[in-house]
């Protein structure tokens, strides 16, 4: 059938002989003999267009008109009377209506008027999904720059849910045992007692075997199942070449608002993108995952050969984190950090374990052997892709404030920020731990060192951090 059409008439023969001619036009039809009949099918049906005459008992034409503009601004009414008026024609225009035509009127000219309408309709469906495709962009944009999971999913179900104007969402995934697990959701009224209704699992085990995405309306056979709340409900499984990853739920709670094709239209665009994304994010912490493994496993060969700094490449890793948060730097320069704390003596795998455990004092040439360690580690790790961004910090982690530390004797603000927040926690932890040539110093003397050396070796304003960290028992020796 062509596209369906509700003439809403009190004359019945009037219905009789626009159905019989609109049918004949292949077009489907529905008739109603009032407005209040009009706005049970229309609430109960997807409808193209309404042809509806002003002058009816009851509700008038103009008050469905605004009742309809007011359900779905984008459904076309046309109008009829036998009683034109200017005025009446004028607040008809105004109100939304498509056109206006008086009585008695010719069939063809009413043909003529549908098409157009329907033509207007499909035009101003294309330029809304025009408009709704250039917002995807952006949005498709700020998924593919979110490397967290979590993150991932709140953007998802947010722009998934305003661009559809859908009431509530829910992303669920597929655990290892190929069941389908609730992950987020989104909406203050669809918490996640409301996504255990069974039909969320049915629908959401269904799409993902068909691989395409359902629409059900309470409208629809067995409507009554669904929970309360529920007007419409999409299913979108989000799914790979490979497989099926999960599925994305959309609710519209309120009566006359099903998901149209349209709708199907964006959210296929946007959930496409999304599990890009997600993918991307999954196989971007596998990677980081492995990273840092690597990463560990560096560090435990330079500590295998120095029996006095077990676990000190962890501790320093772990101060870093916490002064880096309090510093408040972001995530991503907090990871860094995180990362050269654990990383930060790798040079010394190039230094003799003789010189790393030498009970007594370091020869001249000695000490020259151990400065050599910060560019060691730099060379060691400069050509590893995903740890280049570590080079700065690992480098000039040894470097003095007032510039008289080493390689190169850098002072105050030429020095990497994450490398002075490195030297204080390397400084702390290395003073707070037996040594070859020493035993370990207490917490406070630790603490007077650091103090006393503010704008000497270490930046002052970090001092200042990491000494108030102490005191609060935020940081404590390992």
């Amino acid at each position: 059938m062509g596209n369906s059409l509700l003439i809403v008439d009190d004359e019945k023969s009037i219905c009789d002989i626009l159905s019989q001619y609109l049918q004949h036009e292949g077009y489907s039809v529905a008739v109603a003999r009032c407005a209040e009949e009009a706005m049970s099918i229309i609430e109960q049906n997807e409808l193209d267009m309404v042809l509806s005459d002003i002058k009816m008992p009851g509700m008038s034409g103009v008050d469905l008109l605004k009742w309809i503009k007011e359900k779905n601004r984008n459904l076309p009414v046309l109008l009829t009377t036998g009683f034109p008026t200017l005025d009446t024609a004028i607040e008809a225009l105004k109100l939304g209506a498509f056109d206006y035509l008086t009585k008695p009127f010719h069939l063809e000219e009413i043909g003529e008027k549908i098409k157009r309408a329907l033509a207007s309709r499909q035009l101003e469906e294309e330029n809304l999904l025009f408009s709704k495709l250039v917002s995807l962009h952006e949005v498709t944009k700020i998924f593919s720059a979110t490397h967290n999971l979590t993150e991932l999913y709140e953007k998802i179900l947010n722009y998934c849910s305003k661009l559809s104007k859908a009431d509530g969402g829910s992303l669920m995934f597929f655990n290892h045992q190929a069941q389908l697990g609730l992950v987020k959701v989104y909406g203050e009224e669809f918490p996640d007692a409301y996504w255990e209704h069974p039909i969320f699992q049915t629908m959401g085990t269904t799409v993902s075997k068909e691989g395409e995405p359902r629409i059900v309306s309470r409208n629809a056979p067995n409507g009554n199942d669904h929970p309360e709340s529920m007007q419409s409900y999409i299913a979108f499984p989000l799914k790979t070449y490979q497989r099926v990853l999960g599925v994305l739920n959309l609710v519209r709670r309120a009566p006359g608002t099903d998901f149209s094709g349209l709708d199907l239209e964006i959210i296929n665009v946007l959930a496409s993108q999304a599990t890009i994304a997600i993918e991307n994010v999954r196989l971007y912490q596998n990677i980081r995952d492995n990273y840092l493994k690597t990463i560990r496993a560096f560090a435990l060969a330079v500590e295998a050969k120095d029996r006095y700094t077990h676990g000190h490449s962890e501790n320093v890793m772990n101060y870093t984190v916490k002064l880096a948060s309090q510093m408040g730097l972001n995530d991503s320069e907090i990871e860094k950090i995180k990362y050269a704390g654990l990383l930060h003596d790798i040079g010394k795998i190039g230094v003799s374990e003789l010189i790393l455990n030498k009970p007594g004092k370091l020869t001249g040439a000695e000490f020259e052997e151990i400065k050599r360690h910060p560019e060691l580690g730099a060379r060691i790790i400069a050509d590893v892709p995903f740890l280049k961004s570590l080079v700065p910090l690992i480098l000039h982690h040894h470097e003095f404030y007032n510039g008289l530390g080493y390689p190169e004797g850098i002072a105050g603000d030429d020095i990497p920020y994450g490398a002075r927040i490195l030297a204080v926690c390397d400084s702390f932890e290395a003073m707070t731990s037996d040594r070859p040539y020493r035993t370990a110093l207490s917490r406070e003397k630790a603490y007077s060192i650091l103090m006393e050396n503010k704008g000497i070796q270490f930046d002052p304003n970090i001092v200042e951090v990491f000494a108030d960290m102490i005191s609060q028992g935020i940081v404590k020796p390992a």
